[in-house]
């Protein structure tokens, strides 16, 4: 579990790095086609640099506390199990069971 958590924060580092990369690749190559002197070395290198497979569906959405992967809500970036728990005990403000 350490593992793929160790896994999950590496590609996250990556990504990040990679969709740098992307955007300042495209940010340099359209400020070229905008000049009237465009230097082709400049563009060729923009255009093609290698991109690597980088998706953002990849990121496992992750429980910041126990690092469950299953059920993790992206609002409190915690479990579900972890947060009904907080609501029973008052940690969250503003929830309370339900009671019929």
């Amino acid at each position: 579990m350490l593992a793929k958590k160790i896994k999950d924060i590496k590609f996250r580092k990556f990504f990040k790095k990679e969709e740098l990369k992307n955007k300042v690749s495209s940010f340099l190559f359209i400020n070229q086609l905008n000049k009237k002197n465009m230097s082709l070395n400049l563009i060729k290198t923009s255009v093609f640099l290698k991109k690597k497979n980088t998706y953002k569906a990849n990121i496992v959405r992750r429980c910041i506390i126990n690092n469950r992967n299953r059920g993790s809500l992206k609002h409190f970036n915690i479990s579900r199990i972890l947060l009904r728990d907080m609501f029973l005990f008052g940690v969250v403000p503003g929830y309370k069971k339900a009671v019929w």
